[in-house]
């Protein structure tokens, strides 16, 4: 996994559960990379599963809550270094369906090994966007919270179904994104 994934996740419980708690947390888990990343290398994945795991303790939430919360913290990480062209897209349907067709094709180009999960995508008669989403990773919950966070850096109201996921061995997550504004 990129290193930024790892260091925005560093930042994101030292701001909010404190460098003792971060320290804590490596302390337990012993990651190999002992807990000091890069944005442009690659980590082990299991090495963040156990961090969320480890934080998920420590703070009585589940896991895939904390999952969620991060993917929103990370889009505004992730949002400051996208392509020029994205920075263009003035809606949140339009950058959503930009995901694999715009962002993940410069993520590749710059990151040639980078593993990046796959969006297919279908719209609804009642305006809804079905975002399919796949990933040996299943970090479905991230993406949901990367949504959520374009739906705030596009001031939109939204609501996401979640009704068929990988975690319940499906080939695939199926997100309905419902546009309340």
């Amino acid at each position: 996994m990129q290193g930024t994934i790892f260091t925005a996740f560093s930042e994101l419980v030292i701001e909010q559960q404190g460098m003792a708690a971060w320290d804590d947390m490596l302390d337990k888990v012993q990651p190999a990379s002992d807990g000091i990343y890069t944005n442009a290398q690659q980590y082990d994945d299991n090495e963040l599963f156990a961090l969320v795991g480890a934080l998920a303790e420590k703070t009585g939430l589940p896991a895939t809550d904390l999952v969620r919360a991060f993917g929103q913290y990370l889009f505004d990480k992730l949002y400051e270094n996208m392509p020029p062209n994205v920075g263009k897209i003035d809606n949140l349907r339009d950058f959503l369906l930009a995901i694999d067709s715009v962002i993940h094709v410069e993520v590749k180009r710059l990151h040639p090994n980078a593993y990046l999960p796959t969006f297919e995508y279908d719209d609804t008669d009642d305006g809804d966007l079905i975002m399919y989403y796949g990933s040996k990773r299943k970090l479905c919950h991230a993406a949901e919270g990367l949504i959520l966070g374009a739906a705030a850096r596009f001031n939109r109201n939204i609501n996401i179904l979640h009704p068929e996921c990988l975690h319940d061995g499906k080939d695939r997550c199926k997100l309905i994104i419902q546009f309340k504004d």
